[in-house]
Formats: structure tokens, sequence, C-alpha cells
């Protein structure tokens, strides 16, 4: 009995001493990732793609998947949006003045098993837009690469209004850019 009770002991001496617990691993979003706002106006679809995106993910990764994401922030210049239109980034930029970024801060994740490669992540969090603060909730998929990096895309719909941006016009009003909009991203991570 004493014998058990010594391996019992040593085992778990030694899985204490391992690092039974996990340390999270601190991802950055790698060169060729992609944000990007779409939407319609009263002539033609358009969309702006953030020229930079900062901010890292912390997650625990397992072989297929990321497990336990337990912070997210991303931070995206006004300045860097690019609509390729002068006339277009310059409205985007005025409509989104009251603050220099777009930011978003994980509140909370879960990720779902994986499934023909794919796994599912629901997110939620806080979205800052033109100085207001919203909770959003978002859903993913994401997709193991090489050499740990994992792929992870999705879209969150939303109206403009909802953080008090009004919004753009041009032609005295006669072309109106549409409420309601989508931020679409298709990012990869990397340890």
């Amino acid at each position: 009995m004493k014998t058990h009770l010594f391996f019992l002991v040593l085992a778990v001496a030694a899985l204490v001493v391992a690092g039974w617990n996990v340390t999270p691993n601190q991802y950055t979003f790698a060169s060729g990732s992609r944000v990007w706002v779409e939407g319609t106006s009263t002539i033609h679809d358009w969309s702006c793609q953030a020229g930079q995106i900062n901010g890292n993910v912390t997650a625990e990764p397992v072989t297929d998947r990321l497990t336990a994401i337990s912070g997210v922030t991303v931070t995206i210049p006004i300045s860097s949006m690019d609509c390729g239109n002068g006339t277009m980034n310059g409205k985007l930029r005025d409509a989104l003045a009251a603050a220099p970024n777009i930011s978003f801060s994980l509140s909370s994740a879960q990720v779902g098993s994986v499934n023909n490669g794919l796994f599912a992540i629901r997110a939620s969090g806080s979205l800052s837009i033109a100085g207001v603060t919203r909770t959003m909730n978002i859903s993913a998929t994401g997709r193991a690469l090489s050499n740990g990096r994992f792929r992870i895309t999705g879209s969150v719909p939303f109206a403009m209004s909802r953080f008090g941006v009004d919004p753009p016009t041009a032609m005295l009003g006669t072309i109106r850019t549409r409420d309601d909009v989508i931020v679409g991203f298709d990012v990869t991570v990397q340890p």
C-alpha cells in the first residue's frame, strides 16, 4: 500500500514540476491578414480594406485547433482604411473622426470541436467605433495551418448608427451610404 501511495505522490509531483497547467501562447497577425468593411449605397456596393491590423490572440493550441481563447485585442487605425477611392476615403475618415482607431477586445470565447478540418469559434467582446463601445457577438471558423499557425475567418453585420455614426453622403445627399455594414475578416495568427 505504501508503495502505491509513494508512486501516486511521485506522479502528482512530476505533473506539477512538468507544468500541469498549459501556458497559453501569444499569437500575432501574419502579413496577408485582412479586415474590411463592406456596404451599399444608393448607387453601388463599396468596400474599404484595413491597411494595418495591430493586436494579438492569447490561446492554448492543440494540433488541429486553438482551445481556451482567453484574449483577443485588435486595433485598426482609421487612417489605414482604404476604399480605393480618395473621396470615399475622406468620407469614411470624416464619419469615424471621433476616435483614431477601430478596436475590439475579447470578453469570452468558446471553441468547438474539429469537423472536416474546421473548428467553430463563438466569441463576445467590446467593439469600439468612433468613440462608442458596444458588445458584439462574433461567429468565426478556424483551420490549423503549418508551423503552428491558424487561419480564422468570419463576418459581423451591424448598423453604423448603433455606434453613433451617420452614414456618409455625397453630392448634397443624393448619394447615401446605407446604415447596415458588414465587417469581414480573414486573418492568420502565428506564434
